[in-house]
């Protein structure tokens, strides 16, 4: 399908090791990454990427191509810094969307100890006067009578 886009260039491999290799001698625009990898998965090969020395390779945009759509699944995907993720079976009108995401609306790449990839935040949120968050005025859920189920780390008070 890239290939009838017309992207110059296209390199496929299904070996974790050969990906590897690739990586460390040519210079990728974007990657598509199979979740379902012949040794390993997509997501071990993201993780490399992310946290590659080569600053170039650990900000190129990867795009997750899987079948696994379940909220732990898209999660694991996020957490590891997949840029965008493209549900199969894939359409050319899909393929085109999560590029022009990843190329003409980038998130702000995170580059710390714990996490490197997009933001993990999609939604921009107005906090009003307030540029944190964490200083906004927002109520907490409406608290139930019974102690148990007040307390916030599933404990009750006399735990």
């Amino acid at each position: 399908m890239l290939e009838a886009f017309e992207v110059a260039q296209v390199q496929m491999t299904t070996e974790y090791d050969d990906a590897i290799r690739r990586l460390s001698n040519h210079k990728y625009d974007c990657i598509f990454v199979d979740n379902m990898m012949s040794e390993k998965n997509g997501l071990m090969l993201t993780k490399y990427i992310r946290r590659a020395e080569n600053t170039e390779l650990r900000t190129i945009p990867i795009i997750l191509c899987t079948a696994f759509t379940d909220l732990q699944s898209i999660i694991n995907a996020r957490d590891v810094g997949v840029t965008e993720i493209l549900a199969k079976p894939i359409s050319p009108d899909q393929i085109m969307a999560k590029m022009n995401t990843a190329f003409f609306s980038p998130r702000t790449f995170i580059d710390a100890k714990v996490y490197a990839g997009p933001d993990r935040r999609r939604r921009i949120r107005d906090f009003g006067e307030q540029d944190d968050r964490r200083k906004a005025d927002i109520p907490l859920p409406a608290q139930k009578e019974n102690a148990k189920d007040t307390a916030l780390d599933g404990q009750t008070e006399a735990e």
